[in-house]
């Protein structure tokens, strides 16, 4: 019989490696902050007015230590800079293919050196720059190089590369240096081989090639990367609630495990991506008949149960929050585990949590309205006994 008063999380070593195992459940100690209340403080971004405030569809961003926001804007071709109360200073970058400008930017980052990163995946290249925008450097992957971008101060990468041969391809997600090379693989994912796309002329086979893409993406495990503010690299794969915390090196430092169950595809899971997802990512979606909208719609195939998890967004402290649920407009769910990996805090936000970030005591984290306006929020964090 098992005793009540046992602590059921428990450190246990794999292979050298201490492992922090937690049950499925929160279980804090007598010391241990048991809740965490956000306070929304701040919106970057508007619908309309002053052009510094107004963004495309697609943005990305990135928090510097003194909390600058630094908004990676697509269709701009720049890099908006905001204070830490929320006004615009100045705009790095511009399109062009010169020092500092950019043609393609998809990723943004800050790097403990005191720059930012940002990353181009049409061009590949990547470009280092101070942090009131004078360029520093530039480089292009010798190798094709898929998101996530990560970059590390000592040129160090963390991306994708996909190796393809007669046979087959394989994804993998790895370190690299600044010549492209693979210096550790974390994880390596064999895909499907590649079927040509029907002509144009046959619309019943395109709308089920279609539907065959997004029913591969639609709630499937991926690839899950993050880093902290000393460039600790947090990686997990969400076929399991299992995140590995490497040094910048890649030397493999501690694992936290959970025993929670994965969550279930319901309905609203399957609307929310149908409705939220699909007009945001298929560019030639607003083009389609509602015929052709609904028919693929109507093909895609879910699996029953969600991933483990989203996405990691590391504290301080070494304090660690997952968005376990909540993609595709809905409301987060995240976990909290502290500095040893014990599974302390869990709680429903009444906000997404998508992109997001922490410094301090300040989350951030991107939102957007009912017609594809984007925004940076901020908000304020306290933890409760």
């Amino acid at each position: 019989m098992p005793n009540p008063d046992q602590d059921p999380f428990r450190i246990i070593k794999e292979e050298g490696v201490p492992v922090a195992v937690s049950p499925d459940h929160p279980v804090p100690t007598k010391n241990s902050p048991r809740d965490i209340a956000f306070t929304e403080e701040l919106t970057v971004g508007k619908v309309k007015g002053d052009p510094h405030y107004v963004f495309s569809e697609y943005i990305r961003y990135t928090v510097d230590e003194k909390g600058n926001m630094y908004v990676l804007d697509w269709r701009e071709k720049s890099v908006r800079k905001f204070d830490k109360s929320g006004s615009y200073r100045i705009t790095i970058g511009g399109e062009g293919q010169g020092p500092g400008e950019f043609t393609a930017a998809r990723a943004i980052g800050f790097l403990t050196s005191g720059h930012i990163i940002v990353f181009e995946n049409e061009t590949q290249e990547f470009s280092c720059l101070t942090l009131e925008g004078e360029f520093v450097k530039s480089g292009r992957f010798k190798k094709l190089l898929t998101a996530p971008y990560l970059g590390f101060s000592n040129g160090n990468l963390i991306a994708k590369h996909v190796l393809r041969d007669s046979r087959k391809s394989v994804s993998i997600t790895g370190l690299y240096d600044a010549n492209t090379e693979l210096l550790f693989a974390f994880h390596e994912q064999e895909l499907e081989p590649y079927k040509p796309w029907p002509s144009r002329d046959n619309v019943d086979a395109r709308i089920k090639r279609l539907a065959e893409e997004w029913s591969r993406i639609a709630y499937k495990p991926e690839t899950v990367v993050a880093l902290d503010r000393d460039e600790n690299i947090y990686f997990a794969f969400t076929d399991r609630f299992e995140i590995k915390i490497y040094s910048s090196e890649a030397e493999l430092k501690k694992k936290i495990r959970t025993e929670l169950p994965f969550l279930p595809v319901e309905k609203r899971d399957r609307n929310s991506f149908l409705d939220y997802w699909l007009p945001r990512d298929i560019s030639t979606w607003k083009t389609m008949s509602k015929q052709m909208q609904n028919k693929i719609k109507s093909l895609i195939q879910f699996p029953n149960k969600k991933p483990a998890f989203m996405s990691i967004i590391p504290m301080d402290n070494e304090f660690v929050m997952v968005v376990r649920d909540g993609n595709y407009g809905l409301n987060s769910l995240i976990d909290i585990f502290d500095s040893s990996g014990r599974f302390i805090i869990e709680k429903k936000l009444d906000f997404q949590m998508k992109e997001g970030l922490c410094r301090g005591n300040k989350l951030y984290t991107l939102d957007e309205d009912e017609d594809g306006n984007q925004f940076v929020k901020r908000y304020n964090f306290t933890f409760k006994s």
